[in-house]
């Protein structure tokens, strides 16, 4: 099982609990899980920095707001990240995630598509903070 993140039974998505010490920690495991389902991720080379700022009323907003984004690139610019370095900070509005992102562009040659993402959902998705430990669980649109 990956560290950070794992994969529950569903029988038409993908059900994912992300997990970490911080706020941060779990939402970069929930990239990489994104990431993960799309291809290996362990293939994915960290080798082009981008920034990608987002906001969110509430925590599960700013998830849901976070995963969007992410979709949008590989949509959009076909970009693949492996590395994530998240900063969520309380704004008067709810929250703001400000990240870099690693990654490379899609090879087919060495990244071999596992499944398509259309879009994160709210149905089912769960923050909770128990034993100094935060998880996320969200679902994913295949």
């Amino acid at each position: 099982m990956p560290e950070g993140y794992r994969f529950l039974e569903h029988t038409t998505d993908a059900e994912i609990e992300s997990y970490g010490k911080t706020m941060e920690e779990a939402f970069e495991n929930a990239a990489k899980a994104l990431e993960d389902t799309l291809v290996n991720i362990e293939k994915i080379k960290p080798q082009i920095e981008e920034e990608i700022s987002v906001t969110g009323k509430d925590i599960e907003a700013l998830l849901y707001s976070w995963l969007e984004a992410l979709i949008i690139r590989v949509d959009e610019t076909n970009m693949l990240f492996s590395k994530f370095e998240c900063k969520i900070s309380k704004t008067e509005k709810g929250f703001l995630l400000e990240a870099k992102v690693f990654g490379e562009k899609f090879d087919p040659k060495r990244h071999e598509e596992k499944t398509g993402v259309k879009a994160p959902t709210y149905h089912g998705m769960k923050v909770e903070e128990k034993n100094r430990q935060i998880t996320l669980r969200f679902i994913l649109d295949l």
